[in-house]
């Protein structure tokens, strides 16, 4: 599956887009090995779709319109003198190539920059303008910057990881206290709790292989007793 996920990615052409209703192109890939039509790149074009069709061994098909329009090949840039540094268009950047803080001034580097307009909409000021570029350009800075695309998602899904892991330890702590006051409210045969504990774990290992089931049964007997 990995093989042929990279096989569709590496004909994809890297614009982190977002027109085919998913994060970028990578994912598009993993969504389209997975069955999901390989119809909606429109920047990629038709030479795109039919190369993707080729590798998953389908009849030619054509383009979903639907998830246009098509990019021109061009970068991003900001009009420094109208920039207000909300930081807008940096959230919204899929490679990270837009730098600055918050009520200053930002930069677009232009090498990283794939065209994709993910800035054009979010910036209140109307400050960003496209500069057409040369194909071979384009192609060259979309290659590069896949690298900075995969890197951000990376770093994102450590973030969510991290906060699920954050929220589920909070959670935890909130239980193990309630159970706690629960306990001490009531008059509790500590020995009796610890030997249903101990024929609960003993049953649960009844199943593996290296135990003799025999030998447990007859621990679970004697602490029934």
């Amino acid at each position: 599956m990995n093989d042929l996920i990279e096989s569709i990615n590496v004909e994809l052409p890297q614009y982190q887009c977002r027109r085919c209703d998913t994060p970028g192109c990578k994912p598009y890939a993993t969504e389209i090995a997975n069955g999901t039509p390989p119809n909606r790149c429109v920047p990629g074009g038709q030479e795109t779709l039919d190369k993707i069709t080729k590798i998953l061994g389908q009849k030619r098909s054509l383009l979903n319109e639907n998830y246009g329009p098509p990019l021109n090949h061009q970068v991003a840039k900001v009009i420094e003198d109208d920039c207000i540094g909300c930081k807008k268009c940096i959230d919204a950047c899929p490679v990270d190539a837009i730098i600055g803080s918050a009520n200053l001034m930002h930069t677009i580097i232009e090498d990283l920059c794939t065209g994709c307009e993910l800035c054009i909409e979010p910036c209140p000021v109307d400050c960003i303008e496209l500069l057409p570029i040369t194909n071979e350009r384009s192609n060259e800075i979309r290659k590069k910057s896949e690298k900075f695309f995969i890197l951000k998602n990376f770093i994102q899904d450590g973030k969510t990881k991290r906060k699920q892991l954050n929220k589920n330890i909070h959670l935890n702590a909130e239980l193990s206290m309630q159970i706690n006051a629960k306990i001490n409210k009531r008059s509790l045969n500590k020995n009796k709790a610890l030997k249903k504990m101990q024929i609960g774990l003993l049953q649960a290992n009844k199943n593996e292989k290296y135990v003799n089931s025999k030998d447990i049964d007859k621990l679970i007997s004697t602490l029934k007793k």
